[in-house]
């Protein structure tokens, strides 16, 4: 079944049964990428819409045996590289205006729901949450704390 090991065929259906919350054997397809990050796999939101993914919730559904073949594409691609410590700091300066290590939180907020590719604000809250970031009386927080906690994990998708 799409060339897939039988413990993993397993997993995605027990995903897919998470997500198919009317229990009629389907998911609708704004759950794709949802779906995918659940398997451990960090696809991004063009790469889902180029395999059926809805910009919203309502305008179509799949059922498993059409989701198999996507996450089977997606289980066999290489792992990404995903930014170094060094990328995120190299990005994160263009938003410290006095050059002390402090940025607002209101901008990194906006930049990471608005630009390329958006996060949702309820994931944003959660990394906020999980790094324990917290803005001082001015609004800022120290970037370089935030990215080595981010890098650090949790990874609730990684075994």
């Amino acid at each position: 079944m799409a060339d897939l090991p039988s413990d993993k065929v397993d997993e995605a259906k027990q995903v897919f049964e998470v997500f198919d919350k009317k229990y009629e054997g389907k998911v609708d397809n704004f759950y794709i990428g949802d779906m995918l990050r659940s398997l451990g796999l960090y696809a991004t939101v063009a790469e889902c819409e180029k395999r059926g993914q809805t910009k919203k919730s309502g305008e179509k559904t799949m059922k498993f045996e059409e989701f198999l073949p996507i996450y089977s594409e997606f289980f066999k691609m290489p792992a990404k590289t995903f930014g170094t410590y060094e990328d995120f700091m190299e990005g994160l300066k263009l938003f410290d205006k006095e050059s002390n290590g402090m940025m607002s939180l209101a901008e990194l907020t906006q930049v990471l729901v608005a630009m390329a590719e958006k996060l949702p604000v309820s994931h944003v809250e959660e990394v906020l949450r999980s790094t324990e970031t917290k803005e001082d009386a001015d609004g800022l927080f120290n970037y370089e704390i935030f990215v080595r906690k981010l890098l650090q994990g949790p990874f609730p998708n990684e075994a």
